[in-house]
């Protein structure tokens, strides 16, 4: 049954044949391996370097003679020995010690704190300087002879192991402040606004809404392996559709940070006949499919990726509100300069401006709306009232910037979440936060009756002292 559907072209039981975008080895060297690898290899040329330097030079050369001063000759293998062995020691001692700080804080912050630890350049930088440091302790130590002494390798390996030091306290440093909730948040903010930009030089070629006859026929073009969408080659879709003939138009399900499954839809190909299937090689291979999203190409990732953190800090009494209402001002912050830019206004992004014959959706903003209501709801459980504030002002700050096209997700997103707010302590902030979304949506022409149905059911809950429906599920409504 499955081989008779549209698109799918190999065997569900089967392996699909290396689809994704990255093994686990390609995918390590894009994310972390990379410098520290070209920085060990250079530590380990410059080794070499050296000890050939040992070995050609005669005694009586002036700058052997200077070096002479420093290292003793007879000193001078016991020393790189010591140091080469001291290196090691400490370099797994503390990769351990920073690791586990790393887990700790991934432990409350969610597993992104991971991702962001591995991709900083200057992560990659420290421990491959460490690593390459070690290497070439070991590896003058191991070309070193007794005749000639190596003077020159043991007055580097010194020098290394003072600057040793120094990275030592940086890279300590350095990791505690990435630690910071603070610093985990911006640096997603700041991934957001490029991953943006990369987004907007796609979005300002393709189509919003299809220009084609919803009748007319098409060819449904399925997924051929699982995992997320990292990449979408638009230049190569529109090349695809005008192979196809003129009118034909390229309507792109599989959006970037969709998770699909074998044999979900990815493609349809409007004006190319159902049964069709010469051009289904060539639209799989303008996708490509990783099991890990791409936080650099894809704003979405960030926005779920604050969601992710405002939850797990706003969900559970352990954990300090202050974290989730930071992810909160972030999340916000990210959706009103989106909003106030708009989705295509900054289309000049691109490198070519003609139009292609490609409808992509991009959806952030809805991803963004939806968020904001689930982190409503997810407050109610920890009766985190401060947080439920903050996320209500949050969605009176962007209702000014909606674009007519917004606005169905911002009601669906902020009506869907209203009774969780009725569960929380009418404090202060949250009287506040609710009276000045009923004023910022009765100023904008929403219709405001959910929300003062919302304040009147707080606030005569707490005129009767009625106990929060997640207590005591008939107290719903204080009215009965």
């Amino acid at each position: 049954m499955l081989a008779d559907s549209p698109g799918v072209g190999h065997d569900p039981l089967r392996s699909s044949g290396g689809l994704h975008e990255a093994n686990r080895f390609q995918r390590g060297v894009a994310e972390f391996l990379r410098l520290p690898l070209v920085v060990t290899a250079a530590f380990c040329l410059v080794a070499v370097g050296v000890s050939l330097l040992d070995r050609l030079t005669s005694d009586d050369a002036g700058v052997r003679t200077v070096v002479r001063s420093i290292v003793s000759e007879e000193g001078a293998v016991d020393f790189l020995a010591a140091v080469a062995t001291s290196l090691l020691t400490v370099t797994s001692i503390t990769f351990s010690v920073l690791l586990l700080a790393v887990q700790q804080t991934a432990s409350s912050l969610t597993p992104v704190v991971f991702d962001q630890f591995l991709r900083r350049t200057s992560n990659q930088l420290y421990f491959g300087f460490f690593i390459g440091a070690t290497a070439f302790s070991f590896l003058v130590l191991g070309l070193a002879r007794q005749q000639p002494a190596p003077l020159y390798s043991a007055a580097l390996t010194l020098v290394l192991a003072v600057a040793a030091l120094v990275v030592l306290l940086m890279l300590i440093h350095s990791t505690i402040d990435q630690m910071r909730p603070e610093s985990v948040v911006r640096s997603i903010h700041e991934l957001a606004l490029r991953a943006r930009e990369v987004e907007l030089k796609m979005l300002g070629r393709t189509r919003m809404a299809r220009h084609s006859d919803p009748d007319e026929p098409e060819r449904e073009v399925h997924a051929m392996d699982t995992g997320f969408v990292v990449t979408v080659d638009t230049e190569k879709l529109g090349q695809i559709a005008a192979a196809a003939g003129d009118d034909v138009e390229v309507i792109v399900e599989g959006r970037l940070g969709e998770y699909l499954v074998f044999d979900d839809l990815l493609v349809r190909l409007v004006g190319v006949g159902p049964e069709d299937s010469s051009y289904d090689e060539e639209v799989i291979s303008a996708f490509g499919i990783d099991d890990i999203r791409d936080v650099n190409v894809e704003s979405g990732y960030a926005l779920d990726q604050l969601e992710n953190i405002a939850w797990e800090t706003g969900t559970s009494a352990s954990q300090s509100p202050q974290t989730a209402s930071t992810a909160v001002r972030t999340l916000s912050d990210l959706l009103g300069r989106w909003l106030i830019a708009g989705e295509r206004d900054r289309s000049d992004r691109s490198i070519a401006r003609d139009e292609l014959p490609v409808v992509y959706t991009d959806g952030a903003v809805e991803r963004g709306m939806v968020a904001l209501s689930t982190l409503l709801v997810g407050a109610s459980e920890s009766r985190q009232a401060q947080t439920t504030a903050k996320i209500l002002h949050s969605f009176a700050r962007l209702l000014p910037r909606l674009q007519d096209t917004d606005r169905p997700a911002f009601d669906q997103a902020l009506d869907a979440a209203l009774p969780a707010v009725i569960q929380q302590a009418e404090i202060p902030p949250l009287r506040d936060a609710l009276a000045e979304l009923e004023k910022v949506m009765d100023r904008h022409g929403h219709d405001t009756e959910r929300v003062r149905l919302t304040r009147d059911l707080l606030r005569e809950a707490t005129v009767r002292m009625m106990p929060k429906p997640s207590d005591e599920p008939e107290a719903a409504n204080p009215r009965r």
